[in-house]
């Protein structure tokens, strides 16, 4: 066994490129403001219901036979989730809220694995024996094919006289002889091992310490380049993976224009800023681990996604999720039905709901709800006043009603007829 001193042979390019100023994100147009009580759907109809002894009117969407038994059969085939995914300091299930729905992952604790990344967390694939997966192509393809090292015995097998890497390190690499080690090293301080062109070179490395396990030393390991994805800890930073001579390399940029400061996966722009737009910000990092906590066992619910908490381990805050149709409530700080729990105040409710309108957290008068798209976007509005929102029938009824439709419907505990004065009907999205 030697080491090996990369640097000093010539057969490397240790150049860096570095990323093009003029690539960006287009932009979007920004909302406009409506007086519309409850948004046209794409599908279902409207029927006029009278408030007795008002003189007022409320709207109910109804839906065809077909149409809602459609929607129920499409919820019941979410998944179930449970804690996050990670595969050492990757953290699959934080990747897969950057990225569109669709979008397949690697993984880098075997070349065999990948990732499909749905709407609700990521599921697990594998390809056949003999096939492991190039995240680059997209697909399965003769072991032979693909450079992959991950979870690999012997990363050497098969080579002579060529270079790969140690992924228990990031810049780490292996000197292959014959289809054996015969040596390490790693690459010095601000560069990293590339497996394209089997050099070092320029590049950041979140871990240079040997480990048990395996390390990810780049998102552009695992995430297909061409193209971009957001960010788990600012709404406004995008990313992209571009090919290079030197191999794939990490671009990263801010959405800053005018006021549209945030980067929507679903649209791929930057856009205005709103609720629904930055759901992936949980401050939990792409790489490398958990926002810290103080209190061991403290749990926290999430003030984007419903149905996601955090629990404090070992001083780090750990995302878990509820099991589909469920939320994490506030008050008992358990799982419980989406009906009867009370979420974090601001939460999307359009998750796990089977209608297109449902209540917004509103411990003031209920009169707040979300218009919830096909992807599971909300828009949030508001009754009239004097009316508060009634997600059983899809229309915002009298505040006669108020008192016993709040013991029955979480989102709306604590409010009240004298709770807030809506002198006025607003549009906004979140």
């Amino acid at each position: 066994m030697f080491s090996v001193d990369l640097l000093g042979l010539s057969t490397f390019n240790l150049r860096s490129r570095w990323p093009s100023s003029n690539r960006r994100p287009i932009k979007t147009r920004q909302w406009e403001n409506s007086t519309i009580s409850l948004r046209q759907p794409f599908i279902g109809r409207y029927k006029w219901f009278s408030i007795p002894n008002s003189g007022k009117q409320y709207y109910q969407l109804t839906m065809t036979g077909k149409l809602l038994l459609a929607t129920i059969l499409c919820l019941m085939g979410g998944q179930a989730l449970g804690d996050a995914i990670l595969e050492g300091n990757y953290n699959v299930t934080a990747v897969c809220t950057a990225v569109r729905v669709g979008t397949q992952l690697g993984s880098i604790e075997s070349c065999q694995t990948y990732y499909v990344c749905q709407s609700t967390g990521p599921v697990q694939s594998s390809c056949q024996s003999g096939f492991s997966y190039d995240y680059k192509r997209g697909s399965c393809y003769p072991s032979s094919e693909v450079d992959c090292f991950w979870g690999v015995e012997n990363p050497c097998a098969g080579k002579n006289n060529t270079w790969v890497p140690n992924t228990a390190v990031c810049g780490g690499y292996f000197y292959c002889l014959e289809g054996k080690s015969a040596g390490s090293g790693n690459c010095p301080m601000n560069q990293k091992f590339d497996t394209t062109t089997k050099a070092c070179v320029y590049g950041s490395c979140s871990n240079t310490q040997s480990t048990d396990g395996v390390v990810l030393g780049s998102l552009c390991d695992v995430v297909p380049p061409g193209q971009y994805f957001g960010d788990t800890e600012s709404c406004s930073i995008w990313h992209y993976c571009e090919s290079t001579s030197t191999g794939l390399v990490l671009q990263s940029g801010k959405c800053s224009t005018n006021e549209q400061t945030a980067y929507s996966v679903l649209a791929n722009q930057c856009t205005y800023e709103s609720a629904s737009v930055c759901s992936r910000v949980t401050k939990v990092p792409l790489i490398g681990g958990a926002v810290s906590c103080s209190s061991n066992g403290a749990k926290t619910g999430d003030s984007k996604v419903c149905g996601t908490y955090y629990v404090c381990t070992n001083g780090q805050n750990v995302a878990t999720y509820c099991p589909s149709g469920y939320y994490y409530d506030v008050d008992s700080e358990n799982c419980v039905t989406r009906q009867s729990a009370t979420p974090v105040e601001g939460c999307n409710r359009c998750q796990y709901a089977t209608t297109m309108f449902v209540n917004a957290v509103d411990s003031d008068n209920c009169s707040t709800y979300y218009y919830c798209n096909s992807q599971g976007q909300a828009t949030l509005n508001t009754c009239p006043a004097d009316t508060f929102f009634d997600e059983s029938r899809q229309g915002c009824k009298s505040d006669n009603d108020l008192s016993t439709y709040v013991p029955l419907n979480g989102a709306c505990k604590g409010a009240s007829v004298d709770g807030g004065d809506n002198e006025s009907t607003t549009e906004g999205t979140v």
